[in-house]
C-alpha cells in the first residue's frame, strides 16, 4: 500500500481548506458533515492531532461535550500520548460536561508541563491558561464561552504541537 503522507494527491492547502470546512460544519452544528471530514483527514495524516480535535468539537457542537471528553480521553490521547493540543481541547470539553475538577487538573498540569518547557507562548498553552481562568459552565451560552476561548489549530498535517513549518 503506497505512504499516504508522501503519495496523497491533495497539496497542504487543500488539506487546510478541508480542516477548515470542517470547523465550519461542527460550528454550524453539522456533527455528521464535520465528523466524515475529519475522519477523511485521519486516513490522510495519521501523525496528526487535528483530526481527533475536529471530531471532538464537532461532538462539543452537537451538545456532547461528555463523549467529546471520553474520546479525546480514550481514544485521541491513547494514539498521541500526553499530547499538549489534545490535552488542551480535553480540559475544554471537559468544562463544558460540567468536569470542572478534572479540567482543571489536566490543564494545570498542561500549563505547568508547557511552560517549564518554556513554550508558554504556543496557542494551546495561552488556550489552557484562558480555560483555567474562563467562569464555570452555567455563566453564558457555552457556545459562546468556547469560541471565544479556543483558538483552531491550523495545520492538518503537523504531527505535533510544536512542530514548526515545513
Amino acid at each position: 500500500m503506497p505512504d499516504a503522507h508522501h503519495e496523497f494527491p491533495l497539496s497542504r492547502s487543500d488539506l487546510q481548506l478541508l480542516a477548515q470546512i470542517g470547523f465550519f460544519a461542527a460550528q454550524s452544528g453539522q456533527r455528521g458533515a464535520a465528523a466524515a471530514l475529519f475522519s477523511a483527514l485521519r486516513v490522510v495524516r495519521p501523525e496528526a492531532v487535528l483530526p481527533w480535535i475536529g471530531l471532538a468539537l464537532a461532538d462539543m457542537g452537537a451538545g456532547r461535550a461528555g463523549e467529546a471528553a471520553r474520546f479525546l480521553r480514550d481514544e485521541a490521547l491513547r494514539a498521541h500520548p500526553a499530547d499538549p493540543e489534545l490535552c488542551t481541547f480535553l480540559g475544554l470539553a471537559l468544562i463544558e460536561a460540567g468536569h470542572l475538577a478534572e479540567a482543571r487538573k489536566v490543564l494545570q498540569e498542561l500549563v505547568d508541563r508547557e511552560c517549564a518547557a518554556g513554550n508558554e507562548a504556543q496557542p494551546h498553552v495561552r488556550m489552557a491558561s484562558r480555560l483555567l481562568q474562563s467562569p464555570p459552565p452555567g455563566a453564558g451560552p457555552a457556545a459562546a464561552r468556547s469560541t471565544a476561548l479556543v483558538e483552531i489549530p491550523r495545520d492538518p498535517s503537523a504531527s505535533e504541537s510544536t512542530a514548526s513549518p515545513a
